[in-house]
This record gives structure tokens, C-alpha cells and sequence, in this order.
């Protein structure tokens, strides 16, 4: 299994060294073939103690909520705007990201290895 994560790790750019450091992501709002609206990527990455910034661009007409409870981010990204959140991944583990509107629902997790 730590394989499988270190495997993963390096796919998606994370740091495997002891230190913790700085990852800066995009997530857009995008329109699946199937007409739902979801921010993508639906999955992110960081390691404990990250410091993490997040873009969140909204490129629909109304609004969108935007959630990882754990790190009490708790946004909404008016339509045809962006939104930079910046937040410490203090914690590992696996952590729902949902959309707290429209009705709430979860859109994706966030993975802080250790």
C-alpha cells in the first residue's frame, strides 16, 4: 500500500521528502456531457503541513459553493469570477470537497498524505 500512495505522490506532484511546502491549484467549474456542473479536478492532493492555494474559478453564470469543512473552507465564487483561498493541511487523510449549494452535495476529496 505505501507503494500505491508513493506511486501517487509522484503522479500528481507531491512532495515526498520530509519537508512540507507550497502547492498552488486550479479548479475550475466545468459542465460534464451529462449537464451537471462539478469543479474539477474533483481530486487534490497535498502532504501534512502544506501550505495550500487554492484558484477557484467559476465559469457559469450563477453562483457555486465550495467546501473542505475539515479546513474550514467555506466559499461561494459569484458567476464568471475567481476566488484565491489559502489554507495549511494540518491534518492527513481523506476529505469530502462539496458544494454547499444547489443543494448541497459532495463534488470531490482532498488526499494530505503524511
Amino acid at each position: 500500500m505505501r507503494r500505491f500512495w508513493l506511486a501517487l505522490a509522484l503522479v500528481v506532484g507531491v512532495s515526498t521528502s520530509g519537508t512540507a511546502g507550497e502547492v498552488t491549484l486550479t479548479v475550475v467549474n466545468v459542465v460534464t456531457p451529462q449537464d451537471v456542473k462539478i469543479w474539477e479536478p474533483t481530486s487534490l492532493f497535498a502532504k501534512k503541513g502544506d501550505s495550500v492555494m487554492l484558484k477557484l474559478i467559476n465559469r457559469h453564470q450563477d453562483e457555486h459553493g465550495y467546501e473542505v469543512a475539515a479546513f474550514g473552507v467555506k466559499e461561494v465564487v459569484e458567476g464568471g469570477k475567481s476566488k484565491d483561498v489559502k489554507f495549511t493541511a494540518d491534518k492527513a487523510g481523506i476529505f469530502p470537497i462539496k458544494c454547499h449549494l444547489h443543494p448541497a452535495h459532495v463534488v470531490g476529496q482532498l488526499v494530505v498524505l503524511e
